[in-house]
């Protein structure tokens, strides 16, 4: 049911980009700074490149961010492994009998 779902919301997603990119062929300049200017390209295209380089920053802000997360968890794994050898050992001592008198017969 889910891969169905998905492949529904894909094909309505294409379908209103490919209309967007239809209504808005219209060409059009950029100008940048030092008067830098392309050639007259559609404004679909202008408006996909834009939302193409806010998904891959957006990703690469993840990305780093992952690692960070990555880096604490697994100093976070050694602190519980640490921890519990420490408890293993404590418990080890409290078993050791502490005294042996005659009592056992």
């Amino acid at each position: 049911m889910g891969t169905y779902l998905k492949a529904i919301v894909l094909v309505i997603v294409l379908l209103l980009l490919i209309t967007f990119g239809i209504k808005n062929n219209q060409p059009l300049q950029v100008h940048y700074y030092f008067n830098i200017e392309t050639a007259p390209i559609p404004l679909y295209s202008v408006l996909y490149i834009s939302i193409i380089i806010g998904i891959v920053i957006g990703m690469l802000v993840g990305i780093s961010s992952r690692f960070t997360l990555r880096g604490k968890v697994k100093a976070l794994h050694r602190e519980i492994k640490e921890l519990k050898e420490k408890e293993g050992e404590r418990r080890n001592k409290e078993e050791l009998p502490t005294s042996s008198s005659g009592e056992e017969q």
